[in-house]
């Protein structure tokens, strides 16, 4: 019975943990587009994908997965989409909340996204993309080869997931149930 108890205590202990563990956040690109020679006849226009994402664990700080696609006239390989994913990419700095720089070795191609304070964070919400200088600027969203500067962009995510606060009072409940009945088999023995 005592070993009973304990399994029962320590599945207890693991549901209720989990039930507090928060999701990742998905992060979907609203409208962003870029331009090379913006307003001049030789301008060549990209934009990502409809259904790009990103995905960073519940702190906001740390990049999970991606899912991005560069399309339009600036791609420079051959004019084809460039997707980005961890299988075919990497992250070339490390990441923080302002800012994800992604590498496509196969493409020569890489994508610098600069998120507008406070950055993303486990809050979610609109996060603007930062334009910067035409690129000049350390700081500015761009997608390269050829580096189309940011028009305009923006992504969203849902905030972290906040835990159901009745399922650890139950949780709660279960185990001093649990604690209470091997209590009083422990006194039942003891008699």
């Amino acid at each position: 019975m005592k070993s009973i108890t304990k399994l029962l205590t320590i599945a207890g202990l693991a549901i209720a943990f989990a039930s507090c563990a928060s999701a990742d956040i998905t992060w979907t690109f609203n409208t962003t587009t870029f331009c090379l020679h913006c307003g001049y006849s030789n301008e060549l226009d990209n934009d990502i994908a409809t259904g790009s994402v990103f995905t960073t664990d519940d702190t906001g700080a740390n990049l999970i997965s991606w899912d991005i696609t560069v399309e339009g006239t600036n791609n420079g390989v051959n004019g084809a989409d460039n997707e980005y994913t961890p299988g075919d990419s990497f992250r070339t700095f490390p990441m923080d909340a302002n800012h994800i720089d992604l590498w496509d070795g196969s493409s020569s191609q890489y994508i610098d996204l600069f998120f507008d304070s406070p950055g993303i964070t486990s809050a979610g919400g609109t996060v603007n993309l930062l334009q910067g200088d035409l690129g000049a600027d350390s700081d500015s969203t761009i997608v390269c080869n050829g580096c189309g500067t940011l028009v305009s962009g923006s992504v969203f995510g849902a905030g972290a997931a906040v835990p159901e606060p009745r399922f650890g009072a139950i949780a709660m409940i279960g185990l001093a149930g649990l604690a209470f009945v091997a209590k009083q088999n422990r006194d039942r023995k003891g008699a």
